[in-house]
């Protein structure tokens, strides 16, 4: 199933980085920011933390996987880089507790997502005809800021399993209670009925 609401997943997302910006006081650009909110926005309705194309991604330690990427060819290695700085960011912003009791220590984790984004930056600004992609610049050079952006919204936000359970509840009863509670989160608009695709 796959939800189509995704201008309020959207704003839902875009106005809890607005406050998580607030109240740690980290300042990113406009693009940047757009940039989160579809992260977060993607990682609820995808399983892309775990897998890219169909293959988990978990199964080679994350230094030998970069290693890889940067050895390969044009548009694969940018897909796979993007994802690794990606779900590394998401990871360490959603799930720091498990990195701590980790026996890696967490610069590690934090070393590969910003030097994935940094690569990507390189190849970005390729791409365009510049120095670096500004977006992928910024997310390497405040990566630990962007983590702790994630992290605050972590904290005031139901889990993105509790949001999809609770959104796969309300289509299989349409139970108008779960509509309410979906339509403040933000997932459902005043006047919606979702449709799936």
């Amino acid at each position: 199933m796959e939800l189509v609401a995704d201008s309020n997943l959207f704003s839902f997302f875009y106005d809890r980085v607005q406050e998580a910006r607030r109240v740690r006081g980290v300042e990113v650009e406009e693009d940047t920011e757009f940039y989160l909110v579809n992260l977060l926005v993607d990682f609820l309705r995808t399983r892309r933390l775990l897998e890219v194309g169909g293959n988990r991604v978990d199964e080679l330690p994350l230094a030998i996987r970069l290693l890889e990427c940067r050895s390969g060819a044009g548009g694969e290695r940018f897909v796979q880089l993007k994802h690794i700085a990606d779900s590394t960011l998401y990871a360490l912003g959603f799930f720091a507790e498990s990195f701590r009791r980790s026996t890696v220590d967490l610069r590690y984790y934090r070393g590969m997502g910003e030097s994935a984004y940094r690569d990507l930056s390189v190849m970005g600004g390729w791409r365009s005809g510049s120095r670096a992609d500004p977006v992928f610049d910024e997310l390497s050079a405040k990566f630990q800021d962007c983590v702790e952006l994630l992290g605050e919204i972590r904290e005031g936000t139901p889990s993105h399993q509790d949001i999809v359970a609770l959104y796969e509840r309300y289509l299989e009863t349409g139970d108008p209670v779960l509509h309410e509670r979906l339509r403040g989160m933000g997932v459902l608009g005043d006047d919606e009925t979702p449709t799936l695709h």
